[in-house]
């Protein structure tokens, strides 16, 4: 558990925001989905309750939920345990995310972001993370995963510089044949420092294929003030998987089976 929850100033050291305002479309075959992606169920239980219980379980208590798509199922189903931000218009990761600007600016010193349908993060990884953030004191730290076949994953790769430190992450696409081959990528969990984020999000640009505001592109922000950015990996691929499809759906099912056993 983290020893100092409480800042000196008196909020929270840190708050998690967790993306969960997506409409989960292929998760219902292609069409138009009745629940939001995050609503989908593992082991009986929506898939965002075990993305709020894996961040609550490594000591967070400050949990604020980015929702949109039909958000009135998340919010009843959780009531006042944990707080709202609301993306009107799903304008991409990074757009979400400064959708909690309201909620959470001036109220925690560090910011943790990760993805609702990623709820299979060890507890001990995220712990880990913050152990890190805390020691390098960096702009950014940020778990990735190192793949043997980083090509068949189509993860975004990690690029560093000659210290060790994150400049960039470059989707698979935009790749060039050298960047391909790296085998760290980037998982979409990520520590900013709050007041940070908040004044640089409005940087973000739309300038890539699907128009839409990227998360990523923060880390490059950050390299090109000369910021600190720092990466670990995961401890086992797993906790890198997503939930997408009903195949992944059962996937983390069986994994978090397992986990249990």
């Amino acid at each position: 558990m983290l020893s100092e929850a409480k800042s000196a100033s008196g909020g929270e050291k840190y708050a998690a925001v967790i993306l969960a305002a997506g409409k989960g479309t292929r998760m219902n075959e292609g069409s138009a989905s009745p629940i939001p992606k995050v609503m989908f169920e593992i082991n009986s239980k929506p898939i965002i309750d075990w993305s709020v219980k894996l961040i609550r379980d490594a000591g967070i208590e400050k949990v604020v939920l980015v929702v949109g798509y039909k958000k009135e199922l998340v919010e009843d189903y959780f009531k006042d345990t944990v707080e709202y931000a609301v993306q009107e218009q799903q304008l991409g990761t990074g757009h979400a995310t400064a959708s909690a600007r309201l909620v959470l600016e001036g109220k925690a010193e560090n910011v943790i972001v990760f993805y609702g349908d990623n709820p299979l993060y060890k507890p001990e990884t995220v712990q880990k993370l913050i152990k890190l953030y805390e020691t390098e004191k960096p702009t950014i730290a940020m778990l990735s995963v190192v793949f043997d076949d980083p090509k068949f994953w189509a993860f975004g790769r990690i690029i560093k510089d000659g210290n060790g430190h994150v400049v960039d992450i470059v989707e698979q696409k935009d790749c060039n044949p050298e960047q391909l081959e790296i085998q760290e990528s980037n998982t979409g969990f990520y520590i900013f420092d709050a007041d940070w984020f908040w004044s640089n999000c409005e940087k973000l640009k739309t300038n890539n294929a699907q128009g839409e505001y990227y998360l990523t592109d923060m880390i490059k922000i950050a390299a090109e003030q000369g910021k600190k950015v720092v990466c670990i990996p995961v401890s086992e691929v797993s906790e890198a998987q997503g939930i997408n499809t009903p195949e992944q759906q059962r996937q983390a099912e069986k994994i978090l089976q397992e986990r249990q056993n």
